[in-house]
């Protein structure tokens, strides 16, 4: 369940009539404002960012929308089960599937004609073994990665992490005692990535300096550290100056085929747009 603290789901301090949003197909838009609250909000909550990664959600059976003048709440009820597929290394896009199937009426991830409760019901003992086996090599990779990490490196991580601070002291001392500047969590998220999704702004120069890859691609969107500030909204303003400052690349693509900027557009925040523009502007000259 997610609530905010907008009067109105568009956030423009009145509530549409309901025959007009219809009519014009505001609720498309509004499944697109949902996702990208979503997107937004999963981004900068570890906590839920794990929580929501989990493939457990099947077939939506019932949603609710509901305010009490002060915020609105929007409930999503699935049918749990497991994701064969994603066990079994078959690529899905969760929310290609989540936006395709609501706004299109229901033949994606989520729709009618196949979900992933009859998957999960014709799958054969085989297939069970084999997502167990899958699942253990997981675990086994992930033990093995932390295993790997040096102790440098892991303090490194903690430093530009949820709980830490970004100081540039400790980086640096941290960096002369062997820890190495490209090193990854246990998401394979690069430590200048990670820096930016904690907005440890002051961390990016000191880390760049000290042998950073300031266009290092990661994940299955294969973003780099500019894409990941540009999702951050106003909230990656200061991250972007400093990526900028280091000469990151403003036209690298990610598997969606965007730049940084087409997020920042995407966003639609003024103050980031002009960052970009201002760049751009610098290049072409």
């Amino acid at each position: 369940m997610w609530g905010g603290d907008e009067p109105s789901l568009l956030g423009t301090g009145h509530t549409p009539d309901p025959q007009k949003c219809e009519a014009s197909g505001y609720w498309r838009k509004q499944v697109d404002h949902i996702s990208a609250h979503l997107r937004s909000y999963a981004q900068n909550n570890p906590e839920f960012r794990a929580l929501i990664a989990e493939p457990r959600m099947g077939k939506l059976i019932s949603a609710t929308v509901r305010e009490d003048g002060y915020e609105v709440s929007i409930r999503l009820n699935y049918i749990q089960v497991s994701n064969k597929n994603l066990y079994l290394n078959k690529e899905v896009n969760f929310s290609d599937h989540f936006l395709s199937s609501v706004t299109e009426g229901g033949n994606g991830l989520f729709g009618s004609g196949s979900n992933l409760v009859s998957d999960y019901s014709q799958s054969t003992p085989d297939t069970t073994e084999k997502v167990t086996r899958t699942k253990n090599f997981k675990t086994k990779t992930f033990q093995e990665k932390q295993q790997q990490l040096t102790p440098e490196n892991r303090l490194l991580l903690k430093e530009v992490g949820p709980a830490g601070e970004g100081r540039v002291s400790v980086m640096e001392q941290l960096r002369d005692e062997g820890a190495e500047p490209n090193c990854s969590d246990k998401e394979d998220q690069p430590v200048l990535s990670l820096a930016v999704t904690n907005k440890h702004h002051e961390a990016i120069p000191v880390l760049v300096q000290r042998g950073a890859d300031v266009d290092q691609q990661w994940g299955p969107l294969q973003n780099t550290a500019l894409h990941e500030a540009a999702l951050l909204g106003l909230a990656g303003r200061e991250c972007i100056t400093a990526l900028l400052g280091c000469n990151t690349s403003i036209q690298k693509k990610n598997t969606r085929d965007q730049t940084a900027y087409d997020l920042a557009l995407e966003t639609g925040d003024d103050p980031v747009i002009s960052l970009f523009a201002a760049k751009l502007s610098l290049d072409d000259r």
